[in-house]
């Protein structure tokens, strides 16, 4: 393995050069400028902050054309939705992963065509070889790597306190995604994101979750018990896996041929559906929740007299 250690310098690079300091290459300091910010404390030295790539430019506004929507009523309703998005600020969405981040590209694609009205203003990752650092860098979008891996010197790292503080006033993030993010997330983020970061899950939960329960784990538990049902399951995040109120469900019925890929791949699909849709009702603030047990229950955007 030729991957250079990181320094704190390579934490800072362009896309470029990081990716040729940690896939063998001899990548030399961007000659861009590199921005930096302080520690919590007034009092403590300056340092880099741990962004592999700059913030992106402010992102241009998408709006579809009015002149192809049908004129029906579901047409005119859609319409006036995305009118009345258009008066508000765009979300900033903070997408964590620990992998290839295809909902994140899900989420990204919803953005871009209007269906969500946010854009995705930050990735953090539990690894820097992780797929979706290299898409969000070529699009411009600061990474951050939390919590990083065991060669990641402990004063390289940034404390839970530090990345709270990030996202919160440094990014002024609304809404946190995990999309195959693999690490517990820290008590206070979610106290400050309750009911403002959503968390995807590959069954239906509450079965098959918990703590290593990810990925083809959780589909070969799956074909193994027999279940005859499985799909994605969105859930608000607490501080413990898995375990925060659920929001929305896809349901897969299992053909007994199946084998655990087959049903990844199936469950795979209907989660880059119901993610971004869930995604859409947060961002335009469509989710209420039930008095009795805070329970998230989503206002269809078509009729607000509708729930599900």
């Amino acid at each position: 393995n030729q991957r250079a250690k990181m320094s704190s310098s390579s934490f800072s690079s362009c896309a470029s050069c990081f990716l040729q300091n940690h896939q063998g290459g001899v990548g030399g300091r961007c000659s861009r400028r590199i921005s930096r910010l302080s520690r919590p404390s007034s009092s403590s030295p300056r340092r880099q902050r741990r962004v592999l790539f700059l913030r992106a430019c402010a992102a241009q506004r998408t709006s579809g054309n009015d002149d192809d929507l049908d004129e029906d009523e579901d047409a005119t309703k859609t319409k006036q939705q995305h009118q009345r998005n258009e008066k508000k600020p765009k979300k900033n969405i903070a997408v964590f992963i620990s992998g290839g981040g295809s909902n994140m590209r899900a989420v990204h694609a919803a953005c871009e065509t209007g269906e969500i009205h946010g854009q995705i203003s930050l990735v953090v990752t539990s690894s820097y070889t992780a797929g979706g650092v290299e898409w969000a860098m070529d699009r411009d979008v600061p990474v951050l790597l939390y919590p990083g891996g065991k060669d990641l010197e402990e004063s390289e790292r940034i404390s839970p306190s530090e990345l709270n503080e990030f996202l919160k006033n440094e990014y002024k993030i609304d809404v946190v995604l995990l999309a195959g993010y693999l690490r517990l997330i820290p008590p206070e983020l979610c106290r400050t994101f309750e009911n403002k970061m959503l968390n995807i899950h590959p069954a239906l939960l509450p079965a098959f979750g918990g703590r290593g329960m990810h990925g083809a784990k959780v589909h070969e538990a799956v074909v193994n018990s027999g279940a005859r049902f499985t799909g994605p399951t969105v859930h608000f995040v607490n501080e413990n896996f898995d375990e925060g109120k659920i929001v929305a469900q896809r349901i897969i019925r299992i053909d007994p041929s199946w084998t655990a890929e087959e049903v990844a791949r199936r469950v795979l699909k209907e989660e880059h559906e119901v993610f971004p849709e869930v995604v859409a009702a947060l961002c335009d603030e469509r989710i209420e929740f039930r008095e009795t047990d805070g329970v998230g229950v989503i206002i269809d955007k078509m009729d607000s007299n509708k729930r599900y």
